[in-house]
């Protein structure tokens, strides 16, 4: 067995504890707000998932070293948890693996349009180019509120309480 393959247990290790971290932020962070709607992007999370059944098939077909391809697909799966959004009143509840911050709302504005894979909230953050797209949780009850109330604050109504 290469040298190659232990430095890569070394990184993928590393980056299994960063995701652990990054997930317990997020969780940390969501638990702050009693009020919050969870978003998520459908073709991410496809991808993601995609990725874990070639993870699994690699860890479980391949005859060599194996803990490579374990730690790649725990990595993804942590991924997973990260890929949601959780939207409160306040803002966004960003986190990382050294801590979590609220993005304030004033920082952002959206709106709903449709896409190749149908209807989708729009973020869009002051400064960006490109608005993050979301299409699970979007017609939740709490999500629609929440959005609401950040449509009421800038003189807008929103589509979906019409």
């Amino acid at each position: 067995m290469s040298i190659w393959w232990y430095f890569a247990t070394v990184i993928l290790s590393v980056g299994v504890l960063f995701m652990l971290l990054n997930c317990i932020n997020l969780l940390r962070g969501m638990l702050k707000f009693k009020e919050k709607a969870v978003v998520m992007n459908l073709s991410a999370l496809l991808l993601y998932l995609i990725a874990i059944i070639a993870g699994c098939a690699l860890a479980v077909f391949n005859s060599g070293f194996r803990v490579p391809w374990i730690l790649m697909t725990v990595i993804l799966l942590l991924s997973i948890v990260c890929l949601a959004v959780p939207v409160t009143p306040q803002g966004i509840v960003s986190a990382g693996p050294l801590g979590c911050k609220l993005l304030p709302r004033e920082e952002y504005s959206y709106e709903y349009a449709n896409d190749k894979m149908g209807e989708c909230l729009l973020i869009f953050r002051q400064g960006a180019e490109k608005p993050a797209k979301f299409h699970l949780g979007i017609k939740n009850t709490s999500a629609v509120k929440i959005l609401a109330d950040w449509y009421g604050k800038h003189g807008y109504e929103n589509p979906l309480t019409k």
